[in-house]
């Protein structure tokens, strides 16, 4: 199986190597392979050990990236329900001043009915008393 083979099987190159030269490190000096003390495989201590550190602390890193994004969420989360809720009470305020608004107009219709109605009794008053001081004025004189 080739290392091609092995990248159907979510495997990365890299990650082939590291397994090798892993595996190869880990094998007896005197096994048989003929490479010796792993000096075949490429990669000496120091470089798996800073390959080791370098893979773990991407992890840890990928880790707080996934927790500020799932915070990031949450906060996100948490404004929009502020914000519905905000919303909620906005849309109630504005169907109160809208009920508030149709009575005034109803009360402003009534009053000005009413306005209508004591001008037309106060002209009436007016044709009567300008009727009075006219015939008062021909009965005195």
């Amino acid at each position: 199986m080739s290392e091609f083979d092995l990248v159907e099987y979510h495997f990365t190159t890299t990650q082939v190597n590291e397994l090798l030269s892993f595996l190869h490190s880990e094998l007896p000096a005197n096994s048989g392979s003929g490479s010796g003390s792993g000096s075949g495989s490429g990669y000496c201590d120091h470089e798996l050990e800073t390959r080791h550190r370098r893979m773990v602390s991407n992890r840890e890193s990928a880790r707080r990236s996934r927790q500020r994004k799932k915070r990031h969420l949450e906060e996100l989360i948490d404004q929009l329900n502020q914000l519905r809720v905000g919303n909620q009470d906005m849309k109630n305020r504005l169907n109160w001043l809208q009920y508030q608004c149709r009575t005034v107009l109803s009360q402003n219709l009534q009053l000005g009915s009413e306005c209508i109605h004591l001008r037309s009794k106060m002209f009436g008053l007016c044709q009567l008393l300008v009727n009075m001081q006219f015939q008062s004025s021909f009965t005195t004189h």
